[in-house]
């Protein structure tokens, strides 16, 4: 679905009349849109003119409902796409500011608030029915007391990641083999390969990728949203001898149903 990715990203600088600080935010895209980005950006900003960094954050929900419900922009985005894509851009420099003015990183501002402050800054307005915001709060002072034992995790060992630079669609043997070879010896254990265009093609890449990785690595395969549900649930069992640990956008991001179809047919494989 995404051969010939061209990374850019749609890059902001969040100034204010009050301090010499500045706040930055981006989202990425692949290539072309990245203007169609920009663009929603610039109509967001005028949502933000005039207003003070004290009053964005006092209720940061408040912020993202002002930039993800507009009564005219949501029209072309009121739960993803575009407006979403820009609208993380200018949230995250909103952000950034903040903590630059308080002198934190933003997880540091995070970890410090309490249940109550960390559970309002999400919009429950779509998620009543699965998830209260009480219910939130009640979970995460559930957890409270372990706080402390994970930030010092965090910042002594750091938050796990993985990485795609081996796992693109089109790489050789050779190629394939070099790049996880580099990769594994700059210490990363949790490798990303795309998937989904030809199953022959991806049991070459995955046994490789496997072989050279090793037994003890994570596997994750990425499809970006090419199989209908039958047509995924079939190449993943194909697929599961190189053990991956998930499958990332096996399908339409929109069928619940066909995701719950697909994660029952592959347990113990999981859906990302």
């Amino acid at each position: 679905m995404n051969p010939d990715p061209d990374y850019s990203a749609a890059y902001v600088v969040l100034r204010t009349d009050s301090t010499d600080r500045c706040g930055y935010g981006m989202t990425f895209t692949i290539g072309r849109g990245n203007e169609i980005c920009v663009a929603a950006i610039r109509s967001l900003a005028t949502l933000l003119v005039g207003q003070s960094v004290e009053s964005l954050m006092t209720e940061p929900v408040t912020l993202y409902r002002r930039l993800t419900g507009d009564s005219q922009l949501r029209w072309v985005g009121p739960e993803k796409g575009v407006i979403h894509l820009a609208a993380a851009a200018v949230i995250n420099a909103v952000w950034d500011l903040w903590a630059r003015i308080k002198g934190k990183p933003v997880w540091q501002i995070i970890c410090e608030m309490s249940p109550a402050q960390f559970a309002s800054c999400v919009d429950f307005r779509y998620l009543t029915d699965a998830l209260t915001p009480n219910q939130a709060v009640e979970i995460l002072e559930r957890h409270a007391k372990t706080r402390a034992q994970r930030i010092e995790e965090l910042t002594g060992v750091g938050y796990p990641s993985y990485t795609t630079s081996a796992g693109w669609l089109g790489y050789s043997d050779d190629a394939l083999k070099q790049k996880c070879a580099d990769l594994k010896a700059r210490g990363w254990s949790h490798f990303k390969i795309k998937v989904g265009r030809d199953l022959d093609d991806d049991r070459r890449r995955c046994r490789v990728l496997r072989q050279e990785m090793g037994e003890d690595a994570h596997m994750m395969i990425d499809a970006n949203q090419v199989w209908d549900v039958p047509q995924a649930i079939a190449w993943i069992r194909e697929l599961a001898e190189y053990r991956p640990w998930f499958v990332e956008e096996p399908t339409s991001p929109d069928d619940i149903l066909g995701h719950r179809a697909i994660a029952e047919a592959i347990r113990p494989i999981r859906i990302a």
